[in-house]
């Protein structure tokens, strides 16, 4: 049977039964969003308060391994309990969507009981391997299923940026996503093979192998027939939607009809998210089973009487139609533009989309006449522990110089010449930036990067230096050093100090200001218990439209980014009496974030 014919089959199926699947997919994921995620949160919390761990982020990992042993035990036993929830998820949808399948001879309960049973069954060799199967498939199984309780299992965003800039890198991800997907497709009827018929992993994995020898093709393309199907059914809903509401917005009733625009939306969006798990089971069991006629295979009697079915379809439907109402005056406050926040807009490395050399003062000049609320940029300290203005690690990427700037004095830096877009410009001190920016009315955003070099007493040469400056002229600090962060405060109070955050686990207790969080894993739970603690929060690296949306979404308190003007532009229309179409469009963006979460 053909992609195409699949797609058609499957569809046609989860139609036939739609209430029994949404009834069985969503009250799954409330269970799992609104009981299990926040319950691992609380523990994490508790256990690092116990623990007395400010924060965990990969720079701390060693030093709470060796000083907090307990606390790292803790967050591997929480680790171990999120892969066995995964784990049951995928086990109770497997097994839920095929006693649909056969016409649900077992009740919910029956269905239950087996996959506790199924976990009870598994050895401890089982569940390692487990792990090592979802660390490696991860990346190409999210696309296939997915849980809110992996949100956090992401590569930040920077990370990927790193690594594709060096060529060798980049080779080398793309074969690691590539591996992953082979192995993810060769490995589709594993889960099924282990929960189901009980088989011991090393079995499981030998028999899906066998299954999968001479399909690898036939079922990629199925996955991406289907996955296209999908997209194009989301954007048409939504385009309809869209183009709906902008006839509306000429009439007198334009904000009733946007109001209604929007449940329906937010409706459609979790029939979508169900029926995109169905469909993929549905894959997954056709796979295991190796009979795509399955989908076309009848079951002779359905454990379901008609009044039965239609009590099962109206539940289903009160129940969505209660979960969306109760967004409906969110809803209201929203498309009278009390939900949406201006942010902060901060330009990144002092540059405007290429518009000069990062961290010179030429740029600087340039890109305050775009009026930023704050020019973020670097310094580092030089080998005769001064401070120059420099993100790299080294020289060879702007200046072609095979040395680290805390190699060369002040002096040498100074007659460094760099490029980039084009440009090129001297490395300046950061007296010299410091200077040009009160010259020219620009608050700055400095990053203290640290290196081998770098000491405590050049944290207390900093804040004797330029402390009284930064205070006068309204700048602020931000640094990845822990220990420097806390320096800085503890040297002054009064300085506006933030905490930069490559990764969101869970939220720190520190002295900081404010977080300055990469914005892979950031998600409005962090954003409200920053504000509950008032905190600040700047997002970063903030560089297109879609996820300017979803930081005004999330009351960002700022924005850190390489696109100034445009995100700029896109702020405004915004903020700027949009009419409802465009709160509708925005809308759509913050619903493909939050689907997942």
């Amino acid at each position: 049977m053909g992609a195409w014919r699949f797609w058609w089959d499957s569809t046609r199926r989860f139609y036939k039964n739609w209430g029994s699947y949404v009834a069985l997919i969503f009250s799954t994921n409330l269970v799992i969003s609104y009981l299990a995620i926040p319950f691992f949160n609380w523990v994490l919390e508790m256990l690092l308060k116990w623990q007395r761990v400010s924060y965990v982020s990969y720079t701390n990992i060693g030093s709470i391994i060796i000083h907090q042993p307990l606390a790292a035990l803790g967050m591997v036993a929480i680790l171990l309990a999120i892969i066995i929830l995964v784990y049951w998820q995928f086990a109770f949808l497997l097994l839920g969507i095929m006693n649909i399948f056969r016409g649900r001879p077992q009740t919910v309960r029956a269905v239950l009981r087996s996959t506790v049973t199924s976990l009870t069954g598994t050895s401890p060799s089982t569940f390692l391997f487990f792990i090592g199967y979802f660390i490696v498939i991860l990346p190409f199984g999210s696309f296939i299923f997915t849980t809110p309780l992996l949100n956090k299992a992401k590569i930040p965003a920077f990370i990927v940026s790193y690594l594709m800039e060096n060529p060798w890198m980049t080779l080398g991800l793309g074969c690691f996503y590539l591996l992953a997907g082979y192995l993810g497709i060769r490995l589709i009827s594993l889960l099924p093979l282990m929960i189901v018929d009980r088989l011991p992993w090393k079995t499981a994995v030998t028999r899906s192998w066998q299954q999968t020898r001479h399909h690898l093709w036939r079922y990629l393309w199925t996955m991406i027939v289907t996955l296209f199907m999908i997209f194009l059914i989301v954007t048409t809903i939504y385009t309809l939607i869209y183009v709906a509401q902008l006839q509306f917005d000429k009439t007198s009733f334009a904000m009733a009809a946007a109001t209604v625009n929007l449940f329906i939306m937010e409706a459609i969006t979790e029939i979508i998210i169900c029926y995109t798990t169905a469909i993929f089971m549905m894959l997954i069991i056709v796979c295991y089973r190796q009979d795509f006629t399955l989908l076309r295979q009848q079951p002779q009697y359905f454990n379901e009487a008609p009044r039965l079915r239609k009590l099962t379809r109206a539940s289903v439907a009160i129940g969505l139609l209660l979960a969306t109402s109760l967004l409906v005056a969110v809803n209201l406050v929203y498309l009278n533009g009390l939900v949406i926040t201006k942010p902060i807009m901060i330009s990144h490395r002092g540059v405007d989309n290429g518009n000069g050399v990062q961290n010179t003062i030429p740029a600087l000049i340039k890109t305050s006449k775009e009026h930023p609320d704050y020019v973020e940029m670097d310094i580092q300290v030089t080998k005769d522990h001064q401070f120059v203005v420099m993100h790299d690690p080294t020289l060879k990427a702007l200046a072609g110089v095979k040395k680290k700037p805390s190699q060369l004095t002040l002096k040498q830096l100074e007659k460094i010449t760099v490029r980039e877009n084009g440009y090129q410009a001297k490395i300046p001190s950061f007296d010299a930036y410091l200077k040009a920016a009160h010259k020219h009315h620009q608050k700055l955003l400095v990053e203290i990067k640290t290196s081998s070099a770098y000491t405590a007493a050049d944290t207390k040469r900093f804040i004797d230096r330029y402390g009284a400056t930064l205070l006068a002229h309204h700048d602020q600090v931000h640094t990845l050093s822990f220990k420097v962060m806390r320096d800085l405060k503890r040297l002054d109070q009064k300085q506006f100090v933030s905490y930069i955050l490559p990764y969101n686990l869970t939220f720190p207790h520190t002295v900081a200001n404010g977080y300055t969080m990469e914005v892979t894993t950031l998600n409005d739970q962090f954003v409200d218990k920053a504000d509950r603690n008032h905190k600040t929060v700047y997002a970063w690296d903030i560089d297109n439209t879609d996820q300017m949306d979803q930081m005004m979404f999330m009351g960002v308190t700022g924005v850190v980014t390489d696109n100034l003007t445009e995100m700029q532009q896109e702020v405004k229309s915004n903020t700027d009496h949009p009419s409802y179409a465009k709160l509708l469009l925005t809308f759509m963006n913050e619903l493909s974030l939050t689907s997942n979460e």
